[in-house]
């Protein structure tokens, strides 16, 4: 008998349902209705730091978005329960009589069961980061110093480049080697500079803090955030390396030879003046990331200490990012 009460129920709901505006049946027999976002609905810049830092930025994405459509996803939940309620019990209903108290438990669970609310996550996934990309590559371990050599106001004229600063292992992916490099920093400054090598005399020059990071600004989706965050975290699989260098292989991402790049110190709210330019496109092995966060997310906001406008992020990118398809360590 309670078969036979679950089944008319059921498929009264399900007809009741189907005429409804806005509720789609998928092949279970469920009904789905899509919550549309306002043109408004943003994420701000710390909630997506949130995520992207959290053990599990999936899960803690679809956590952020319940609790913002939380009571819009019961406002509907019930206005759609009332509906289909006044249909079932009306003078032509097949309830008409009214529900019993097991029939009413019966309909709310039946309710529960066949319907379901689709969130907005392609409009959150797929909306824009101003995001600052800080490399190290094993100047890290020395807070960045490595990088504010002669002509910068701290470093002396017969200190040598280590290895390890950022600005060697960028003037390698542009085809320069290490004594180039060194040779064109000699000359000092210069006004309007052309090339990879004359910007980096400007950039060094004009260091105004003694701790400085390779730095590039790019326009990122979150989805793509997500994704390039998850390789980051790979950094640590076999452990925490205070040298870069020593970091199991995480991928690379592509950036584009367009993208605003400078020097920049996140943790006084300083640095040089973003004029670096490079001749390549960069490929930069994931494991010299160390961090790829919304502008703030890591230290002082560019924004905020240069005042630059947005128009600078949406100059370059990221064209590709490589996930290893295998974990070597």
């Amino acid at each position: 008998m309670m078969n036979a009460d679950y089944e008319k129920m059921k498929q009264c709901i399900m007809e009741a349902l189907s005429q409804k505006i806005g509720f789609d049946q998928d092949q279970s027999g469920c009904f789905s209705y899509e919550i549309y976002p306002d043109y408004r609905d943003e994420m701000d810049n710390a909630t997506a730091v949130k995520i992207l830092t959290s053990e599990d930025p999936m899960q803690s994405f679809w956590e952020q978005l319940d609790e913002w459509y939380f009571d819009y996803e019961i406002q509907l939940r019930t206005e759609a329960e009332n509906e289909v309620r006044m249909e079932l019990t009306s003078d032509n209903g097949p309830y008409s009589q009214g529900f019993t108290t097991d029939e009413k438990e019966l309909f709310e669970e039946l309710m529960g069961e066949l319907v379901y609310f689709l969130l907005p996550e392609k409009h959150f996934l797929d909306q824009s980061f101003r995001v600052n990309i800080m490399v190290d590559t094993g100047d890290g371990n020395y807070d960045y110093v490595l990088n504010s050599v002669y002509p910068c106001w701290y470093g002396s004229y017969d200190q040598k480049i280590d290895d390890k600063a950022g600005i060697v292992w960028l003037a390698k992916t542009q085809g320069y080697t290490k004594g180039q490099l060194w040779n064109a920093l000699q000359k000092g400054d210069v006004p309007a500079p052309k090339g990879f090598l004359e910007s980096m005399r400007v950039e060094v020059a004009n260091i105004s803090s003694h701790m400085n990071t390779v730095t590039f600004l790019v326009e990122m989706t979150l989805r793509d955030l997500m994704e390039l965050n998850r390789l980051i975290k790979l950094q640590e699989r076999n452990g925490r390396f205070y040298d870069a260098r020593k970091n199991p292989y995480c991928g690379y991402i592509i950036i584009e030879k367009t993208t605003e790049t400078g020097l920049y110190d996140p943790w006084n709210g300083g640095g040089s003046v973003f004029e670096i330019e490079l001749e390549r496109d960069v490929k930069l092995p994931i494991k010299y990331i160390r961090s790829a966060l919304p502008d703030g997310g890591d230290g002082y906001s560019i924004e905020g200490v240069y005042g630059m406008c947005g128009s600078v992020w949406k100059e370059g990118g990221v064209k590709h990012i490589h996930a290893p398809l295998a974990f070597p360590a």
